[in-house]
């Protein structure tokens, strides 16, 4: 079967011939083609080149766009940080408030920053039709304002100022829409989204009740893609029942301390779930210990059709060994189906 084949039984709840599985590996593109970053995430064709490179190494059911969200707040004025192995960060936020309601909206036919991101994602689509599904990035749109402002500054507007952190949310959702909508025409399958400012953890509840959740319902709702609810950096399955039924979400990837039973209580059997092991670990776990917690996410989720086995949290780091990645991708393959459960 091909990886469309698998993602395609677990969205309907059916088992394939093996286990569906992924692994974040936008930036270990650049690795495994030569590329450095500061190219790689400004040149499509590298990008393509380096997805490539992914696709023959560990045969991935998924392969994703550029997850390099920073890039979004560049093209809303913030300043990027570089370094040599990893993806840029914001270095620099915008100055005011007014810096990101006053500008005129970027483009994703336009920018280049977000033309990049949409191109990448065309072209490493164009590659894999017919063979895998690709996952674009976005930015959460409650996120976005923490990015291009500063978290600070965002904090303070979400809890002190709901009239103008409400005029910011609306221009933010703009964004998510076009940029979601450029995704779509580029051929990509649905849409990672990393979701931080919507986490109770962060946010007061009732403020995430009241105002985050209705917010993010319309947002999805009108992405255009199918959504995949991506945990961000914080565990999600003891908030679930706050995110339940979400319009256009068709998933939740987990973080690996994550309950994978819990959160299927919490959602029912008819929603995608997606986890396993934290990626950003991988580079200085002993293989044995990620192999110990793959092979124990794959037996807790053994007779649910419905479970993508992935590497969780932000993007594999670039001094991983390959070995590692094809231990874990043969663990997957290999792992049992109790489909008589």
């Amino acid at each position: 079967m091909t990886g469309l084949e698998r993602i395609g039984a677990a969205l309907q709840g059916q088992f394939a011939d093996s286990r569906a599985f992924t692994m974040t590996l936008s930036l270990y593109g650049a690795r495994l083609s030569g590329a450095a970053p500061k190219d790689y995430y400004r040149g499509s064709a590298l990008y393509r080149r380096g997805q490539a490179e992914v696709a023959a190494l560990v045969d991935p059911d998924i392969l994703f766009g550029p997850f390099v969200m920073p890039l979004e707040a560049e093209a809303w004025g913030a300043t990027l940080a570089w370094t040599e192995r990893a993806p840029p960060n914001v270095g620099k936020p915008l100055r005011s408030t007014s810096a990101f309601l006053d500008r005129e909206a970027p483009r994703p036919d336009s920018d280049p920053r977000l033309a990049y991101l949409v191109e990448s994602v065309r072209l490493v689509a164009a590659d894999n039709a017919g063979i895998r599904p690709v996952a674009a990035v976005a930015t959460c749109p409650s996120d976005l304002p923490a990015m291009a402002l500063g978290i600070d500054a965002w904090l303070e507007l979400l809890l002190f100022d709901p009239e103008l952190a409400a005029r910011v949310l609306e221009r933010s959702g703009e964004h998510f829409r076009a940029l979601c909508a450029a995704y779509a025409a580029a051929g990509a399958a649905f849409v990672a989204v990393p979701v931080m400012f919507a986490n109770p953890r962060i946010l007061p509840e009732a403020l995430v009740r009241e105002r985050i959740v209705p917010y993010l319902a319309r947002e999805f709702g009108a992405a255009g893609l199918p959504v995949v609810f991506h945990h961000g950096a914080n565990p999600l399955a003891e908030y679930l029942p706050l995110f339940a039924g979400l319009p256009g979400v068709a998933g939740f990837a987990l973080a690996e301390r994550d309950d994978s039973g819990a959160a299927r209580a919490a959602l029912g059997p008819g929603t995608l779930l997606l986890g396993g092991v934290e990626g950003p670990t991988l580079a200085r776990r002993p293989l044995a210990r990620v192999l110990e917690v793959a092979r124990s996410a794959l037996r807790n989720r053994a007779a649910d059709p419905r479970f993508v086995f992935a590497t969780a949290s932000a993007d594999v780091p670039w001094d991983t060994e390959p070995a590692t990645l094809e231990a874990l991708a043969a663990a997957a393959r290999g792992a049992e189906l109790a489909r008589g459960a």
